[in-house]
């Protein structure tokens, strides 16, 4: 379980990178081949043949038909290439992040549960700074958009909420 909670962290990095990287000098085809790729992570599940070809890619469309090829973040891309619900594609890594790292508790006799811990603090931290930044700003109608931890209403769990006592 730590090896793929660590794998897709390195795979989330390796698009971030890419993604961060257009319009910027890293996006120059001599840069790509030089710099960028030496900033992908040597693990995850891009590697080596994933990070390879995001070192080629030049613009979104480009990424877009990469990770097309990897079904665990084709549909990934599509939330951000669809700009659905206002999420972008950093939320729907963290959706998929705390959907893992709740997971992490399910097993025993590995170290999973106490990274899944600090992660999940931490998630639950960029959910107070959301939620305060929203009522400092008066955006009280966005307040709603944040990444519920160990939640009956999260958006993977459609359903369980039907078996809660009220």
């Amino acid at each position: 379980i730590m090896g793929d909670l660590l794998k897709v962290r390195a795979d989330t990095n390796a698009i971030n990178i890419t993604l961060n990287s257009f319009g910027t000098p890293l996006n120059e085809p001599a840069m790509r081949a030089s710099d960028r790729k030496r900033l992908y992570p040597a693990v995850g599940h891009l590697y080596p043949a994933g990070t390879s070809m995001l070192a080629d890619v030049g613009d979104e469309d480009e990424l877009g038909r990469v990770l097309e090829l990897f079904p665990m973040y084709s549909s990934i891309w599509n939330v951000h290439s669809a700009g659905s619900d206002g999420k972008s594609i950093d939320d729907a890594f963290y959706e998929r992040d705390v959907q893992m790292l709740e997971l992490a508790f399910e097993g025993q006799m590995h170290c999973a549960p106490f990274y899944a811990y600090v992660k999940l603090k931490e998630q639950e931290i960029r959910n107070l700074v959301w939620i305060s930044e929203c009522i400092l700003q008066q955006q009280k109608e966005e307040i709603h958009k944040f990444v519920p931890v160990f939640s009956f209403n999260a958006p993977w769990r459609a359903g369980s909420n039907k078996n809660s006592r009220r």
